[in-house]
């Protein structure tokens, strides 16, 4: 009986470690996946951004309502905006599996803002998970460039394409994983801000510096804890009045260096922003929500194989 007890739980033991042992070695597998990959695709965050910027060069090339903005340098006077996907590092890390997921449901949000922004915002850069902004202001000296009233119908523009894009990602989900079952986490953080800067060309590349870019960047870390707002400063504010219901709030935010900023905070309801009924913009978000959908299941069929 005693010997017969020792050797079950001997035996025991033995299946403990080999289960401890087969644990180990599929976690170290799956790391080790996880690793081969990013080696070879690269980080997905930063194919978002370099996808994001082909395709704007594209369009550049192509003769877009961009390419008004990019001829000139010099100091000009300007609007900034910066549409900024929040919740974006947590989404991108729900699945180690599904990172191709990811990459295009955010890929087709920024496409998204992009499109929505162009005819009167030029986009200086992609960066990360935000879209970099501008508008040669209208002086009213017959040069051309955007009105208070443009900037706000092209936020206006900005906020709705994004929710309805993440909506119908959402609504053509087939895909099970943690990626696509929690697009609709994403919100958008959107700061506009205005003032004197130079424009210039560096190695082929249209740039922007002065004060007022360094601020709307600092702008985008507030102390405001919120996933979802227009911020927009004292500086823009009298030009600019967004097509939004809520009436905004005032707030201050004081910066080393910089000193206070003054601006006005716009709290929305994405199911109360006014629709681009158009159909050009119900076609082309459609047509990218479609073709993210696609990809998504070429890669839920290529992980599942």
């Amino acid at each position: 009986m005693r010997g017969g007890a020792g050797m079950d739980a001997g035996m025991g033991a033995s299946m403990i470690v080999m289960v401890v042992v087969l644990v180990l070695a599929v976690t170290g597998a799956i790391a080790l996946a996880v690793l081969l990959r990013r080696a070879v695709t690269g980080d997905p965050a930063e194919q978002v951004r370099r996808g994001a910027m082909r395709r704007v060069a594209a369009r550049h090339d192509g003769g877009s309502a961009q390419t008004s903005a990019t001829s000139v340098s010099g100091e000009v006077e300007a609007f900034l905006v910066i549409p900024d996907i929040s919740g974006y590092t947590e989404f991108m890390q729900l699945s180690h599996f599904a990172l191709a997921h990811s990459q295009y449901a955010v890929s087709a949000l920024l496409e998204g803002i992009i499109e929505a922004a162009e005819d009167c915002l030029a986009t200086a850069k992609v960066e990360g998970d935000a879209v970099f902004l501008y508008a040669l202001r209208n002086t009213g000296n017959g040069g051309g460039g955007a009105s208070g009233p443009d900037v706000a119908r092209a936020i206006g523009h900005i906020l709705e394409a994004f929710y309805r894009t993440r909506a119908e990602l959402a609504a053509k989900n087939i895909c099970p994983c943690e990626v696509c079952r929690n697009v609709e986490r994403l919100e958008l953080k959107t700061v506009l801000h205005s003032g004197r800067l130079l424009l210039y060309d560096l190695r082929g590349q249209q740039e922007l510096s002065g004060l007022p870019v360094i601020v709307v960047h600092r702008l985008l870390k507030n102390s405001l804890g919120l996933p979802r707002y227009v911020l927009v400063t004292a500086a823009a504010h009298d030009e600019v009045t967004l097509p939004l219901s809520a009436s905004p709030t005032q707030h201050l935010e004081s910066y080393e260096g910089i000193g206070e900023i003054a601006s006005y905070v716009y709290l929305f309801d994405p199911e109360s922003l006014p629709a681009d009924k158009s159909d050009g913009a119900r076609a082309g978000i459609s047509a990218k929500a479609g073709e993210a959908m696609r990809k998504f299941g070429q890669n839920l069929r290529t992980l599942r194989s």
